[in-house]
C-alpha cells in the first residue's frame, strides 16, 4: 500500500469499511481521513451511519464555527465563584440523537487553529467544557491536504496523533460501484469509464483553475441530466455542465455525449432482437452503461420484492452474450465488472446458480469464466 506523508493510502470504500469495523468493535479512537475535496468521503460516512448501520449521524463543518461555538458561552455560576459553559446544541446528545452514532468533524484542516485546539479535548477525553460525548459515539475527522484543492490551514501532529489517520484517494472502481447504485446518469458513467483521468481533474500546479471535476461535481452533472436529458443543441445545458466540472473537461464530455445519437437501443440487446457490431469505442461505452443502468434499476426493484424474474435472467444473459461475442475482451471485462457492481446479490445468484436459465442462454460464459474467472469470483 502506497503512503503519502507517512500515511497509508486507502480508497473511499476501504476507509468507510474501516470506520464500520471500528464502530462495531466499540473502538472509539477517533479516525481521521485526509484527501481531495469532492471524492465522497463525507457522503460515504453519512450513508454508512444512516442507511447501513441505522445509527445517529451529525456532520459539523468546522470552518463555519468558532471556538466558542464548540465549547459554549462562559457565564458565572449562581455564587459567582466558578465559570459554567452554556452549550451550543450542535453536538450529539442521547435524548436528541440516540445512544450510538458517528460525529463527523468536516473540513478540519480548513478551520482555524483555535477551533482545532478546542476539539483536542473532545478527541482525547470525549468531553468539551461541560459537554460529555455519549459513550456510543465515534468521532470521524475529515479534511483536505495541502495540495488537495481545499482551504488548507494546517494540521498539528498532536491532533493527528489522537486519531487513526488515513490518506483517502479517489478510485475509479470504487466510485463506479457507488455510482451504479446511486442513480448516476449513464452518460457520466460511460464518459468516466472512457476517460478515467477526468474523474478528479484538480491540478495543484494550475492554481488559476478554481473549478475542477470531481466525483461530487459529476454527481451534480448527473442530477441535471436525469431531469433534463441530453440535447446536442441545448447550450444552456452545456453551460451548466461546464459550470460544474470546468470548461476544459466539460467540453470534452459534451463532445463525447454527441455519440449518443449513434448508439443502439439497449433494449434491442437485452431482448436479443439483434447482437449488433459496434465499431466506435465511444458508442461501446455508452451502450454498455445504458444496458447496465436498465438492469440495475430492474434488479434492484426485484431484489426488494424478493424474486428475480425469468425475463430479467434473460436480459442479463443476452447482455453478457453480446459483450462476449461482439466486443473486445477489455470492454467485455469492464461491462461484466460494472454489472456485478450494480447488484452483486442478484447478478451472482443469476450467474452462479448451475440450474439458472443464464447458462443455457449464454453458453459462451462457461468458456469465458474458465479462462478469466479469477477476475470476478
Amino acid at each position: 500500500m502506497s503512503t503519502v506523508n507517512n500515511l497509508p493510502s486507502v480508497t473511499v470504500e476501504t476507509f468507510t469499511q474501516i470506520v464500520e469495523l471500528q464502530f462495531k468493535e466499540n473502538n472509539l479512537r477517533p479516525i481521521f481521513g485526509l484527501g481531495k475535496g469532492g471524492i465522497g468521503k463525507t457522503e460515504s460516512i453519512m450513508d454508512l451511519a444512516k442507511n447501513k448501520l441505522g445509527i445517529g449521524y451529525i456532520d459539523i463543518r468546522l470552518l463555519l464555527y468558532s471556538e466558542t461555538d464548540l465549547k459554549g458561552i462562559p457565564y458565572p455560576d449562581q455564587n459567582h465563584i466558578k465559570t459554567i459553559w452554556l452549550q451550543n446544541n450542535i453536538l450529539p446528545t442521547v435524548e436528541k440523537d440516540g445512544e450510538r452514532g458517528i460525529l463527523v468533524f468536516d473540513e478540519i484542516t480548513s478551520c482555524s487553529r483555535g477551533v482545532r485546539t478546542a476539539a483536542y479535548q473532545l478527541l482525547n477525553e470525549h468531553r468539551l467544557g461541560e459537554y460529555v460525548l455519549p459513550d456510543g459515539w465515534l468521532v470521524v475527522c475529515l479534511g483536505n491536504g495541502e495540495e488537495d484543492g481545499g482551504d488548507y490551514n494546517g494540521m498539528e501532529g498532536n491532533f493527528a496523533n489522537r486519531c487513526s489517520v488515513y490518506n483517502v484517494v479517489a478510485d475509479l472502481d470504487t466510485w463506479k460501484g457507488w455510482a451504479n447504485t446511486h442513480n448516476v446518469h449513464e452518460l457520466v458513467l460511460a464518459f468516466i469509464s472512457f476517460k478515467p483521468e477526468h474523474l478528479h481533474s484538480f491540478n495543484p500546479n494550475k492554481e488559476t483553475d478554481i473549478l475542477f471535476a470531481s466525483p461530487r461535481s459529476w454527481k451534480a452533472v448527473s442530477d441535471i441530466l436525469n431531469v433534463n436529458g441530453y440535447s446536442e443543441d441545448n447550450y444552456i445545458l452545456h453551460s451548466r455542465i461546464n459550470g460544474n466540472v470546468g470548461r476544459e473537461v466539460g467540453e470534452t464530455f459534451i463532445a463525447f455525449c454527441k455519440y449518443r445519437k449513434d448508439t443502439v437501443d439497449p433494449m434491442t440487446i437485452l431482448r436479443d432482437r439483434a447482437l449488433p457490431d459496434i465499431n466506435s469505442r465511444e458508442v461501446v461505452y455508452i451502450t454498455i452503461q445504458s444496458c447496465v443502468k436498465i438492469l440495475t434499476d430492474r434488479l434492484t426493484m426485484e431484489v426488494e420484492q424478493g424474486t428475480i424474474s425469468a425475463e430479467s435472467v434473460s436480459y442479463v444473459s443476452n447482455f453478457v452474450r453480446w459483450m462476449l461475442t461482439k466486443l473486445p475482451l477489455d470492454n467485455a471485462v469492464m461491462g461484466i465488472q460494472d454489472l456485478l457492481r450494480s447488484n452483486k446479490i442478484a447478478i451472482r445468484q443469476i450467474i452462479l446458480t448451475p440450474s439458472s436459465q443464464f447458462h443455457q442462454l449464454c453458453p459462451e460464459w462457461k468458456t469465458f469464466i474458465s479462462e478469466h474467472g479469477n477476475i470476478f469470483l
